[in-house]
């Protein structure tokens, strides 16, 4: 090989290094740029959130030989917090785990026979759930699964007779939560969320002083809305 060919190929590769890495360091695409999502969702956040309750309260009720059912919604407010962890591996996959404790002002009331009244109350109320999301640069849509506690009062009362009164007052009751949402990086820090989650926390059946029997069921949908910062 001439020298002077020798000298060509040396000039040529080393032109082409000193492209690559000029173009790093003015932030031109490279093929690494493209493997890479822009946003990465790894770290700690806490947050708050505001949104609508919608509990449902369904009860079957044996008074004698009488049985009456009702199912009917307890509509409130939700206010509450959250926080968690997120991980991001294979540039676009999230998983994570979050807590939240809120209270909901979710009340219904309503009669079952002429002269009974019922009453359902969901009043503070928390999860801790595992997420999975996908990253798509600063939006993530992810679903969300685990277990959630709540404070819960079921009431049913015939007439004014307390001796006939099937009460479950300020009990907490634990279930299975799961539900999906989607949030957006507004900025490095700043990340606003959209969600849906439903918990159902099981039946429980209760008898009064008569032997009057009343069996519950409580479920609670939340659809909010969430603000965070990443640390």
């Amino acid at each position: 090989m001439s020298a002077v060919l020798r000298v060509a190929i040396v000039a040529c590769v080393s032109l082409f290094a000193t492209s690559s890495v000029e173009a790093g360091d003015f932030g031109l695409p490279t093929k690494a740029n493209y493997a890479t999502p822009y946003y990465d969702w790894s770290g700690f956040y806490v947050g708050a959130f505001a949104g609508g309750a919608h509990g449902v309260w369904d009860v079957n009720f044996a008074r004698n030989d009488n049985h009456g059912h009702t199912e009917q919604g307890a509509d409130g407010v939700a206010l509450g917090v959250y926080g968690g962890y997120n991980y991001q591996f294979a540039n676009r996959w999230v998983i994570g785990a979050e807590v939240d404790l809120g209270h909901s002002t979710a009340k219904q009331s309503n009669n079952i026979y002429d002269n009974d009244t019922s009453l359902a109350k969901y009043g503070t109320f928390g999860s801790a759930r595992m997420r999975l999301g996908y990253a798509l640069d600063r939006v993530l849509l992810f679903g969300t699964v685990g277990v959630g506690v709540a404070d819960i009062t079921n009431d049913i009362q015939k007439g004014r007779n307390a001796g006939e009164q099937v009460v479950w007052d300020d009990q907490v009751k634990a279930g299975f939560t799961t539900g999906a949402g989607i949030e957006y990086a507004f900025s490095n820090q700043w990340v606003g969320r959209a969600e849906y989650v439903y918990t159902n926390y099981g039946s429980v059946t209760l008898y009064n002083r008569d032997n009057n029997r009343a069996d519950f069921k409580n479920e609670l949908h939340l659809l909010r809305i969430g603000a965070s910062y990443r640390f």
